[in-house]
């Protein structure tokens, strides 16, 4: 998990949809994962599951359930010795009865205990959001498979990476306007600020602490995302294209640390936090001229 799971791969990613789910949302999930593989590259495996609260005939129940058994078949089939699990009466379980609550889940799985390793993007309920905010949904959560392809990161990088693409690319594509998105994000992540907690908090790269769940939103994803603007535009390039190629490369041959530190042009992590909390207390009309400096 350290190095990265996850490979270049030829093949696109696998859909298992729930039998009778309306088509259009899938098509929306799929447009947002394209448009990151498009940019980011095609890493994986990946299976995307789509599926949803079952209706009262039984026709629609077992169409849940046979969601829940290709989810567990895949994991199955591929488990190496000794790793394997219940999974219909464990993870499967789990999705079943949020899906049948009416519950709305959208997240990156990686099944690290199968040969090769494989990535799930669970969609639950998807429709609940509505078709405009899928293709966003697909570019943040495939971003982490294309993360999960390199050296572990701390959760700030992680889901502040993710909003930025979903943010940036969702622009390109007119699924979002970018500026106004970002404006939202400062706003919440000044929320955090205020409370005295920033991205020294987000170091995790596994669990999240439980004493951070309440600031995990404006502190991980939304100072994260301007942490990584950050990083792209104190760059030497300012380019969108490096941050993706020469970041990661520098990521993965000497972590995260270092790579912050020498691609944001700092001694160090520390003097980069500190100037990152510089940029917090300026005015919001200040920082968002950050923008400006950044390009594709």
């Amino acid at each position: 998990m350290s190095e990265g799971m996850f490979r270049p791969q030829l093949d696109p990613p696998e859909y298992i949809v729930m039998d009778g789910y309306p088509e259009r949302f899938q098509t929306a999930l799929a447009s947002g994962i394209d448009e990151a593989r498009s940019f980011l590259g095609n890493y994986g495996p990946v299976r995307v599951y789509v599926f949803g609260e079952p209706g009262e005939d039984e026709a629609s129940r077992q169409a849940l359930n046979d969601v829940a058994e290709s989810y567990c078949r895949a994991r199955r089939e591929t488990a190496l010795p000794g790793f394997e699990e219940d999974c219909l009466d464990g993870p499967a379980k789990r999705l079943v009865e949020v899906a049948a609550s009416g519950g709305q889940e959208a997240f990156l799985s990686a099944v690290i205990f199968t040969d090769p390793p494989f990535a799930e993007l669970i969609f639950i309920n998807a429709d609940h959001w509505g078709v405009s905010d899928l293709p966003l949904r697909g570019i943040h959560e495939y971003t982490h498979v294309f993360q999960q392809a390199h050296r572990e990161s701390p959760g700030w990088l992680m889901e502040g990476g993710a909003v930025f693409f979903e943010a940036w690319l969702g622009s390109e594509r007119g699924w979002v306007d970018f500026p106004r998105a970002m404006k939202r994000s400062m706003q919440s992540a000044q929320t955090g600020r205020s409370a005295g907690r920033g991205l020294k908090d987000m170091e995790y790269t596994r669990d999240l602490p439980g004493e951070m769940e309440p600031f995990h939103r404006s502190i991980a994803y939304d100072m994260g995302v301007w942490a990584v603007t950050f990083i792209i535009a104190h760059s030497e390039t300012a380019s969108i294209e490096s941050y993706r190629d020469e970041f990661y490369r520098l990521l993965q041959e000497h972590g995260w640390r270092v790579a912050v530190a020498e691609y944001s042009r700092t001694s160090d992590i520390d003097e980069f936090y500190q100037q990152f909390d510089e940029f917090l207390a300026i005015p919001l009309q200040e920082q968002m001229k950050l923008l400006e400096n950044i390009q594709r």
